[in-house]
Parts: C-alpha cells; sequence; structure tokens
C-alpha cells in the first residue's frame, strides 16, 4: 500500500480544515448576525436580528440627542442631529447586514462574508437626511449668514387686473452639499463633532426678463376660470380667480401641494357620515326600518392630478373621484331592538351664531345622529364626539389657557351637548355627569338648563334607565337644534321644575337651579335630583375669548 505524499496531504489537510471551519461558522451564524461584524465600531456579531436592532437602538437614542456646534467665524449653533433632519435607518441597517452571509442562492457569496465579518469588518449604518427639514431650519435659525436669493415673481394686482414683477436679488447661502458631507460622516461614524461652515454665492433661476415671459401663462391660466368641481352629479364648489391664484405658485404653475391643501379644506363639506339602519317614526312610534345608507369621502392624493389636469386641459366641469364608506349597522342586520316609541325632545336656539360656529354645530350634532344607547349604557358625550380638529372639518376659536390665548377648534359645541342634556332630562334619564358654563351664554336661555363640555372633562353623561335601547336622531330646523330620544315608553312620567333663576346681580352674575322628578308607571319616585348653576358675570371673559367649545 503506497503512501500518501505529504505535498497532497497539506492540500488536502488544508481543505478539509476550511471546510470544517466553513462549516461550524455557517452553523454559528444561522439566524443571526454574522460574527464579528460591527456598525461604527458597535458590536453586534452572533446576535439575533432582534437583538441587533434594541442594541443599535439603544446607541443611536443617546448618540442622536446630543449637541454639537456649526460654526462660522464668530458665530456658534448648538444643534443636534434631529435639529438637522439627518437620522439613523436602524432596522433597514440591520436588515441590510443581515443580508450580508444570508443569501439562500448564493452561497460562496454568503461563505465570503461570513469570513470577512469574522475577521472583524465595520459597517457604516443607513441613514437619512431630510433636505426640506434641514433647509427650514436654516433659513429659520442660521438667517443672519444663511440668506438664499430672491427669483423675480409675479404678483396678482385686483385694483389693475395686472401682474407685477417683484424684483430678483442674488444671495449669500451655507454650501449644503459641503454640510450635508460633514454630517454623513457625523452619522457613517456614530461620533459627534462640531461643523464648521462655509458660505457659497446663490443667484436667483428666475430674474425680471424671464418672469415677464411668463405672463402670459399666468393670464391663461386665470383665464380657465370660472370652473365647477362636480361631485356625485351635483356642483360643490366654483373654482374663481381667487381660488386659481391660490392653486398657483409665483412661478406661475399649478401647485401639487397647494391643491392637495385645497382638497384637504374641501373634503369635510363634502364628507357625508354613513348612516346605520334606523327606524322609520310615524305619529311617535316606529313603524318600520329605514334602509342604511353608505357615507361618503373625498379622495385627497388621487384627486391631485383629476384637479390639476382638468384646469390644464380647460375643463370647465371637472368631476373629482369619492369613496363609499359603509355603515357599522345595515339594514340586514338590526332588529327593532326594543324602540317602539317617541319619548322626548330637547331644543335650543343658535339665532346670531357666527358662519363658523353654525359650522361647528352642525358638524358636532351629526356625530349623534342615529347614536344607540344599550339599556344601563351610560352615554358619555366626549367619548361619542371623538377628535375635534380640521380633519373633521370644525373651525377655529381663541381660549384662554395657561394665561395665554390659543386657537382651538370646535367653537359651539356646547350647544349640542346642552341640547342633549335637555332631550336626556324631558325623556327621565339618569343624569351622572353635568357642569353649568362659567357665565351666563345667551343661546342657552333660559339660564340654568345647560351642559358645558371640554374633552376629556367636562362631560356630559347620563344612563339609559330604560328596559331597551335608546335611539338619538339630531335635526336642525331653521336657527334651532333638536335632540329626539326613541325608546321603550315604560309608563314613566317626568316633571321639570324650573329653570329659575336667583340672586341676578347688575353685572349679570347670578344662579340658577332646574329639577328634574321622574315617577315609574305606579307613581313611585325614582329620581328626584336638582341641578344648581352659578354663573360669574360675563364682564370677567373677554367677548372674543370664551371657552372655545360654548
Amino acid at each position: 500500500m503506497k503512501k500518501i505524499s505529504p505535498k497532497i496531504l497539506l492540500p488536502i489537510t488544508i481543505i478539509l480544515l476550511i471546510t470544517i471551519f466553513v462549516v461550524i461558522l455557517n452553523i454559528l451564524n444561522s439566524d443571526k448576525i454574522n460574527f464579528g461584524t460591527k456598525i461604527a465600531g458597535i458590536s453586534v456579531g452572533g446576535l439575533s436580528k432582534q437583538q441587533a436592532l434594541n442594541k443599535l437602538n439603544s446607541e443611536i437614542i443617546q448618540f442622536s440627542n446630543k449637541d454639537f456646534n456649526l460654526i462660522y467665524k464668530n458665530y456658534l449653533w448648538t444643534v443636534n442631529l434631529k435639529n438637522l433632519g439627518a437620522e439613523i435607518n436602524a432596522p433597514k441597517t440591520i436588515n441590510n447586514i443581515y443580508r450580508y452571509g444570508h443569501q439562500s442562492r448564493n452561497i460562496i457569496n454568503n461563505v465570503f462574508w461570513q469570513i470577512k465579518s469574522f475577521l472583524g469588518y465595520n459597517f457604516s449604518p443607513s441613514y437619512d437626511i431630510d433636505e426640506e427639514k434641514l433647509e427650514i431650519f436654516l433659513k429659520e435659525n442660521l438667517s443672519s449668514i444663511h440668506q438664499p436669493a430672491k427669483n423675480s415673481l409675479l404678483v396678482y394686482d385686483k385694483k389693475t387686473e395686472n401682474f407685477i414683477i417683484t424684483p430678483s436679488n442674488p444671495g449669500i447661502i451655507i454650501n449644503k452639499k459641503d454640510l450635508k458631507q460633514k454630517i454623513e460622516k457625523i452619522l457613517k461614524n456614530l461620533k459627534i463633532q462640531n461643523i464648521e461652515l462655509f458660505l457659497i454665492e446663490d443667484y436667483p433661476t428666475i430674474i425680471e426678463s424671464q418672469a415677464k415671459k411668463l405672463i402670459p401663462k399666468a393670464k391663461d391660466l386665470l383665464a380657465k376660470t370660472p370652473i365647477s368641481i362636480i361631485i356625485n352629479d351635483k356642483e360643490i364648489e366654483k373654482i374663481d380667480q381667487d381660488a386659481m391664484l391660490n392653486l398657483m405658485d409665483p412661478i406661475p404653475d399649478l401647485n401639487d401641494e397647494k391643491i392637495k391643501n385645497h382638497l384637504t379644506i374641501l373634503a369635510p363639506l363634502i364628507a357625508q357620515e354613513p348612516i346605520d339602519a334606523q327606524l322609520t317614526v310615524v305619529n311617535n312610534k316606529v313603524t318600520n326600518f329605514a334602509l342604511s345608507q353608505n357615507g361618503l369621502r373625498l379622495e385627497i392624493e388621487n384627486n391631485i392630478d383629476t384637479l390639476k389636469n382638468g384646469i390644464l386641459n380647460n375643463q370647465k366641469k371637472i368631476t373629482l373621484k369619492t369613496i363609499a364608506t359603509k355603515p357599522k349597522i345595515s339594514t340586514e342586520n338590526i332588529d327593532n331592538l326594543g324602540i317602539t316609541a317617541f319619548l322626548a325632545k330637547g331644543v335650543s336656539n343658535f339665532s346670531g351664531s357666527s358662519v363658523d360656529r353654525i359650522t361647528n354645530i352642525k358638524i358636532g350634532a351629526a356625530r349623534f345622529n342615529g347614536v344607540l344607547l344599550k339599556p344601563n349604557e351610560e352615554f358619555s358625550f366626549n367619548n361619542l364626539l371623538g377628535e375635534v380638529g380640521p380633519e373633521q372639518g370644525y373651525k377655529p376659536g381663541l381660549v384662554i389657557k395657561e394665561n395665554k390665548t390659543t386657537p382651538e377648534y370646535g367653537g359651539g359645541l356646547c350647544q349640542v351637548s346642552t341640547t342633549a342634556f335637555r332631550a336626556a332630562i324631558y325623556s327621565g334619564m339618569e343624569i351622572t355627569q353635568r357642569y353649568p358654563h362659567a357665565f351666563p351664554v345667551k343661546y342657552y336661555n333660559p339660564q340654568g338648563f345647560d351642559a358645558t363640555i371640554y374633552p376629556p372633562s367636562p362631560d356630559l353623561k347620563f344612563i339609559n334607565n330604560t328596559s331597551g335601547h335608546i335611539l338619538i336622531q339630531t335635526k336642525i330646523i331653521g336657527k334651532e337644534l333638536v335632540f329626539e330620544f326613541y325608546g321603550t315608553n315604560d309608563g314613566r312620567k317626568v316633571e321639570i321644575i324650573g329653570p329659575e333663576q336667583y340672586d341676578i346681580n347688575l353685572d349679570g352674575s347670578m344662579k340658577a337651579k332646574l329639577t328634574q322628578k321622574v315617577y315609574d308607571k305606579n307613581g313611585n319616585i325614582i329620581i328626584d335630583k336638582t341641578f344648581y348653576s352659578n354663573y360669574k358675570s360675563p364682564n370677567l371673559f373677554p367677548e372674543e375669548i370664551v371657552n372655545p367649545l360654548q
């Protein structure tokens, strides 16, 4: 038997050892970041993806909050990476480095990266720099040295019905290319250091002679008006010259962001909440079910191009796209729930209200139309009302908050809560929470029969103390808001005493009380409660700055 030559044995042994090493390394690296891997000096080798992500996130939180300085000559600004719109993308970083050595279709590449990582490979983290946020920060905080050039623009003069050309001006700005490179160096190495700024000249992209050539285009856009906006075969608005100017850039051209803002403002006026299946009441009795109805919602993103292209293509009527929204309770899955009779209604008058206040009342009242309360369920006005903001279509008003005047949304919603309170009182509901206003409000005469709310507190709450469901329906008739309660007539009798005003002073301050007495069908009293109101002088509250929900 021949012996194996040492010259042959040595290479075979080396190959065998390498193979064993690769197999063992592959097993160790299974479902883990390759052993030896580092991210900007942070060791993550041998960790699972989640463990590596947790470790990197922990480092990033400390790193991102560290302050450093932007320096230019004798100027110094203290900042952190968040100010400059820069951040490490930890999930993307971990996913990227995990792929090295774990690609199922490329075994050779896997082996290469597992060995390379084992020998100690340092990856740079993935990062993002929001250039828009960076530019905003520079303009707002470094305006003493960052002064971009001003383009020559077209401004429409309504008096002369002509476009005026504004002058262009050169500027001096921070060299953002150099600044970005220095920010990237910090992000790649996860090492905070001060950044020295350099300035460069900035030149306008549109000068007076170029702006003058754009006047015909601007006039052409204005000449396209008026344009009818159609939804479901109905005209919901006309785009006139003023509206067109609001959609235009000063360049001029139609601006996508301005079109989006216009649609966002338009959306709440179009939106229709889906109507759950309800009961048809005739002569104060339920006779049959009403069909449920889909709601309506305006698409925003998909209508940007629709509106833009329609204008550019000289369409005098532009139909916008909508989405149907399904009701929670359809006609097919509802029963009568014990709703067989009209119980009571509450009424309040909002004559003299501003357009914005009326808008808020209409939107707020719509939230309660069709609400069903189970037996023994507690009604919470604030919970059912939901969010109060511009997204829901509410208009703003001023409120005194922390000794400062602050704009908030929803002025007039107390008209809704007051009317709901009156309906609950007259129908014999058990009131569990009610607060009067701080001062007498003209919309809630007679004084003492109001209920103020302000999410999350104060709230208006009452319990459905009947054996069946309560159906709430709201409607607006002229300048009156009406809440109607339908449910089971259990023979109760409701007696209301007041409201009675007393201790009335010349400055408008007063007190009031309202008593609710509820008797069961056998004449036994089940509720005997008096609601007291202590109103301060209206003179203590500036007329234009009051509780925004009043």
